[in-house]
């Protein structure tokens, strides 16, 4: 006998939220697992569209007329089991570049793989008929299809907010240690497939620090405006066309060492004349046009920079830059990885300012990288020239060679240590005593989805390098949270 009552359907998908399929499991095991905390009804199978679901008993609801309702979690059927399996499968990387983007495409397909997530609220009496609440689930699924349709269309979609406070003595500061903003940012992050197979990539991040005044301890933090990142991308059978503010070809190889929370990547040449490596196009490059291939155990780069540019405090233009770059990953069984990348800019003419500041020719970049990683074990390394490219303290320009190595262990799932070199040298006619030689030693421990973007950490470089005056940098220590709030 078919019975009615007060029915009420909402839909929610996962790809409003920030978070892979684990999130899901939890809200399974929140319904299906916890049957101290939910009705003793049973849980019921039901089409729609096409797509089998099953719906799961979640909370007991009390509404103004005193009738008391059944919620229940509709999802794909057997998706709880595969679900709970992937909980633990988190990621213990934090990646940066074009790494971090495609970890990005990955939680967004993750999340498009589950489809709807359907809240069905069905009258007490008829939760404890599987047929019945089945038979009106339906007709509340049936009534909705609309809603369904343009959302599916809208999304997925990812926002994200990682705040970064960070207590420390910021390089070259008199003002001791204090609190300041070590690189917060939040951003927005959309990909979607077409039935072609073309799919397509936009993204917006911004610096959340508006004044942006001072320098930031960490060279890798810092940016010539509040803009990080701002691009289009089209890939199509492992080509990708980019264009806009991304991670410069160059980055694929200087990005493997730059995962220091505080005192790194200031020797490879990828973040120079004390900004973000966006005009030289060796960090985040301005006005970029990119194209990438992944092709087999190859990938590669090849960016040019449009319209003319002219670093800050230089009276000199680029005339045009470009850059390119190659990895190679066959030998992933046994762990290791390299490649190589360069970045190139030509100057309309070097006039007598850029002579005395040290600037003899182009801008120029080489660096050439190799990764090795074995279970709790990692170990990157590059090996740089540059020529025109790197200033010191002063502002003074000089040709020089840079090597920076990154060793990581992770002790547990949760704790890790870090040790590094970052060394630059100066080289040619340089008079100057400026030279970056420092160690670093960093200690994190991992909060929340355990995957090292949640962090507090403490971070010490030992410096034996010297300013360009020859005195010597002290040892500096940095303690900081890195909290990633998705949304």
């Amino acid at each position: 006998m078919k019975r009615f009552g007060v029915r009420i359907l909402t839909v929610s998908y996962m790809v409003f939220s920030g978070v892979p399929l684990s999130a899901a499991a939890n809200i399974l095991e929140n319904t299906a697992v916890k049957k101290h905390q939910i009705p003793n009804v049973p849980s019921f199978d039901l089409s729609h569209k096409g797509e089998a679901l099953r719906c799961y008993p979640s909370s007991l609801v009390e509404t103004n007329s005193k009738k008391k309702l059944v919620e229940f979690v509709c999802v794909q059927r057997n998706l709880a089991e595969k679900l709970v399996s992937d909980a633990d499968d988190i990621s213990s990387e934090e990646d940066r570049g074009r790494q971090e983007t495609k970890r990005f495409q990955q939680l967004l397909k993750d999340k498009k793989e589950i489809g709807a997530i359907y809240h069905v609220k069905i009258p007490a009496g008829d939760a404890r008929y599987p047929g019945i609440a089945a038979h009106e689930a339906k007709q509340m699924l049936q009534n909705n299809h609309y809603f369904g349709k343009y959302i599916r269309w809208l999304l997925p979609a990812k926002f994200y907010i990682s705040l970064r406070p960070q207590y420390a003595e910021m390089a070259g500061s008199k003002e001791g240690k204090h609190f300041h903003n070590a690189g917060s940012r939040a951003g927005f992050f959309y990909a979607y497939k077409f039935n072609s197979g073309i799919n397509i990539t936009m993204q917006y991040e911004g610096n959340i620090n508006k004044e942006n005044k001072g320098n930031f301890i960490n060279l890798s933090e810092q940016s010539d405006s509040n803009r990080r990142l701002s691009y289009l991308a089209a890939e199509y059978k492992g080509i990708t066309l980019l264009g806009g503010k991304y991670w410069s070809a160059y980055y694929d190889i200087a990005g493997i060492t730059d995962y220091f929370m505080a005192y790194g990547a200031q020797a490879s040449g990828v973040y120079n004349n004390s900004g973000d490596g966006s005009v030289s196009g060796t960090g985040r490059a301005d006005k970029v046009l990119q194209v990438h291939f992944a092709i087999d155990d190859f990938e590669s780069t090849l960016q040019y920079q449009y319209g003319h540019a002219s670093p800050e405090g230089i009276d000199g233009e680029f005339g045009y830059r470009m850059g390119a770059s190659l990895v190679y990953k066959g030998w992933k069984k046994d762990g290791w990885k390299a490649g190589a990348a360069f970045a190139y800019g030509k100057y309309d003419e070097i006039t007598a300012m850029m002579r005395q500041m040290g600037i003899t020719g182009n801008d120029q970049a080489y660096i050439a990288g190799l990764s090795f990683k074995k279970n709790c074990f990692l170990v990157n390394g590059n090996l740089s020239y540059t020529r025109n490219h790197m200033n010191d303290d002063q502002g003074v320009y000089f040709d020089g060679v840079g090597v920076e190595i990154y060793a990581r262990y992770d002790v547990s799932s949760q704790i890790r240590t870090v040790a590094g070199i970052n060394w630059l040298k100066p080289t040619g006619g340089y008079r100057g005593q400026y030279e970056i030689k420092k160690g670093i030693l960093s200690f994190q421990y991992t909060f929340g989805k355990r995957t090292f973007d949640d962090v507090v950490y403490l971070e010490i470089a030992l410096p034996h390098g010297s300013f360009a005056s020859g005195v010597r940098g002290n040892t500096s220590v940095a303690i900081g949270l890195r909290y990633l709030i998705d949304i």
